[in-house]
């Protein structure tokens, strides 16, 4: 049986890592994205680049990216991240909901859907 200490130190284990694993995907995302043809297809319509979308790569690395990595590394120091996990969720909420809006309006594959509600809800469950 473990105490509430170690549960606790290991489930900030488990979100520290799981924020790591979401920064170094979204960087092979977009990565994947640029560089190939077949990964643009389960995106965006037509398999082309949408230069309005392509433009969130900047804040996508800073604040989602960038922001998974200065939580996780809190987490892992036993701090509190209260503003960072906070901007992260509103960059996270906030490329959700952009996904969702532009593949409506697109009619755009449900890839992109499903990868932001996924990275939305882990988020949301690595910064409680």
């Amino acid at each position: 049986m473990t105490t509430v200490p170690e549960s606790r130190a290991e489930s900030r284990r488990v979100a520290a890592g799981y924020l790591l694993a979401q920064a170094a995907v979204l960087v092979l995302w977009w990565a994947g994205v640029f560089a190939s043809r077949t990964v643009r297809g389960w995106f965006f319509p037509y398999g082309g680049l949408d230069p309005a979308f392509a433009a969130f790569i900047v804040p996508d690395l800073a604040f989602i990216a960038g922001g998974s990595v200065v939580v996780a590394r809190a987490l892992l120091r036993r701090r509190t991240a209260t503003l960072a996990s906070g901007i992260l969720l509103g960059a996270v909420g906030y490329a959700t909901v952009y996904t969702l809006a532009w593949a409506l309006a697109l009619h755009a594959p449900a890839g992109g859907v499903i990868a932001t509600l996924v990275m939305a809800f882990g988020t949301w469950r690595a910064c409680r």
